[in-house]
């Protein structure tokens, strides 16, 4: 009668090994999930950071924007000056003391072509360009910030002068959703007096 009692509270052959395959079961399943879950954050790891640092550096750009002063030929006799900045619905155009690949000031554009957007830069103080009279050629360097988007359009705030912006706002529909990007320059155009060209390097 005690030897009953005692077999009683002991596990058989056979629910030992029903836990068995429940235990290695649920393992299983564990180490499935907890794969999937690293390959996961593996891959947002290696694409948000890029995004990350395209954004910080096209706010790097669009905050440097500067007043560089052109003189421009109005008729045949009439000069006028005016700042070297140039914001359409599908471009940007503009100088900029924050570029990308240089470390001098240079001429940056944004451009909302076909399913991409695209980032032009090039020095403006080269051998090969006039900083008197600025201009981007199709074999300066480009960058493709965004790609495969159903639309890219700029939108402005401006100030009291013509054609300054307060504040520049980037859309961009990408799977019919649409994210807005907000751009402050931190140049107060409304503080700046357009009184003689910018030609010289150090101002």
């Amino acid at each position: 009668m005690r030897c009953l009692n005692q077999c009683r509270q002991a596990f058989t052959l056979v629910e030992m090994l029903i836990s068995i395959l429940l235990l290695s079961l649920i393992v299983a399943t564990m180490m499935f999930g907890f794969k999937f879950g690293i390959n996961t954050l593996q891959k947002s790891r290696s694409i948000a950071p890029q995004k990350v640092i395209e954004f910080a550096q096209l706010r790097s750009v669009i905050k440097g924007m500067f007043p560089y002063v052109i003189e421009v030929q109005e008729g045949f006799e009439d000069k006028k000056l005016q700042v070297y900045l140039y914001p359409k619905n599908k471009s940007l155009e503009f100088i900029s003391k924050n570029p990308i690949y240089s470390e001098d000031i240079s001429i940056a554009k944004l451009e909302c072509l076909d399913d991409t957007l695209l980032y032009y830069e090039k020095p403006l103080y080269t051998k090969q360009s006039n900083y008197l009279e600025p201009q981007l050629n199709d074999e300066d360097k480009k960058r493709v910030l965004f790609e495969k988007l159903e639309d890219c359009q700029f939108e402005y705030q401006f100030t009291t002068i013509r054609n300054t912006p307060s504040l520049i706002t980037l859309k961009v529909t990408k799977q019919e959703q649409v994210n807005e990007y907000r751009f402050a320059p931190m140049v107060d155009f409304n503080n700046t007096r357009l009184l003689t060209i910018v030609n010289d390097k150090e101002f």
